[in-house]
């Protein structure tokens, strides 16, 4: 029976090293890993400290330098790992040992990774590994002047005023407008007086009533937004973004609005909408799956069909890339990391795949350089491409 149990744990070790290295995962791939982490609490703790790349690298760095990489050493670092969850020290022989393998697999594999490009424990690029992806942060700012840093919780608006969803009240209940605000590095979710639930990605504002009072309800985007609006077939809503404006009853769907991006992107997931612009509002309708660019040198609409998924993942921590170019992909970089790109050097390549908008900036920028066969370099926070 033991025996069965560590062939099954040699069979997780390359799926494992497929996912901290960030790699796609097929459906059955994906599966079996859940079963894996659903077997014991040890194999969970233990998959948790893995994904923290950076530091097991640079513990392998340190001790490179010191000219320790036996075998020895190796078990005395994942011990140091252990150590740390002191509540999981009661595991049995056969997860000790089976861990302290896929260990073994995983840290060699990170150890030439780095060792490949020649790097010492004094040039490791500490700016790259150390910046963290964004997080659910915002401000909302009141017509009355008053500004509030939100908390990372979701804020609703409904009869008793603006709240969390937990109930602690943000502001008394008035009628007047609202901005909600993300910068670099932030997103944030909201849900509006009527129900209706927007998504706020990094560098992005929404300005909305606190109540809807007319006959129609109508809001703000710049930036980008993902909407599921609540149906009411009397009082349509809208949203105003840049050049463009879209109708809707009650649908799904995701507006992208950038200033820096050269066209708005509106992408239809479910129900129906009506697209207008301030150079011609000839209305244009979408259906789901169906995606429609306004480009600032044109009045026209371009409609085409799209997988809605690439262009909302970003709801659900993804970076979903579909063809995107490369300069795109560092354009949401920036905004999700807090970077600035030398775009002088980014040449037009296409880029497919997805990557985790959790994990930290050297493990995407890992990623697409395995994708892009690119090189790229960070300066504090500034990165380009590798002469």
């Amino acid at each position: 029976m033991e025996e069965h149990r560590i062939l099954e744990e040699l069979k997780i070790v390359p799926l494992l090293t497929k996912f901290v290295r960030g790699e796609d995962l097929t459906i059955l791939e994906e599966k079996t890993i859940e079963i894996w982490l659903n077997a014991s609490s040890a194999n969970r703790t233990f998959f948790e400290q893995l994904q923290d790349k950076e530091h097991v690298a640079r513990e392998l760095l340190k001790r490179d330098a010191a000219g320790a990489t036996t075998s020895s050493e190796l078990l005395k670092l994942h011990g140091r790992l252990k150590q740390r969850q002191s509540r999981y020290r009661r595991i049995t022989i056969w997860t000790a040992a089976a861990s302290i393998l896929l260990f073994f697999s995983l840290t060699i594999l990170l150890y030439r990774y780095y060792q490949s490009r020649n790097v010492s424990d004094e040039k490791v690029d500490v700016a790259m590994a150390d910046i963290d992806p964004g997080k659910d942060q915002a401000t909302l700012t009141f017509d009355d002047g008053r500004v509030i840093d939100l908390d990372g919780k979701t804020v609703k608006i409904d009869a008793d005023g603006t709240t969390y969803v937990d109930g602690k009240t943000v502001s008394q209940a008035s009628v007047q407008y609202a901005t909600l605000t993300t910068p670099r590095k932030g997103q944030y979710k909201t849900v509006l007086a009527d129900g209706t639930q927007v998504w706020l990605n990094a560098e992005s504002k929404l300005k909305y009533p606190t109540k809807f009072t007319g006959k129609e309800r109508s809001v703000e985007l710049q930036g980008e937004g993902y909407f599921e609006v609540t149906h009411k077939p009397d009082k349509p809503f809208i949203v105003i973004s840049r050049d463009q404006k879209l109708k809707v009853l009650g649908t799904k769907f995701n507006i992208n609005s950038y200033d820096n991006e050269p066209a708005i992107i509106t992408t239809l997931v479910s129900g129906s909408v009506v697209l207008t612009s301030k150079q011609d509002d000839k209305p244009v309708l979408l259906k789901p799956g169906q995606q429609g660019k306004l480009t600032a040198q044109s009045s026209v609409f371009t409609i085409n069909n799209v997988d809605t998924e690439a262009f909302t993942a970003w709801t659900v921590s993804d970076f979903q890339f579909d063809g995107t170019s490369l300069k795109e992909v560092f354009r949401q970089l920036e905004r999700w990391y807090d970077i600035d790109v030398d775009f002088s050097t980014i040449p037009d390549t296409k880029v497919v795949g997805t990557i985790n908008r959790e994990k930290k900036l050297s493990s995407v920028l890992h990623t697409l350089e395995k994708i892009t066969d690119l090189q790229f370099k960070v300066t504090g926070r500034r990165v380009q491409i590798k002469n």
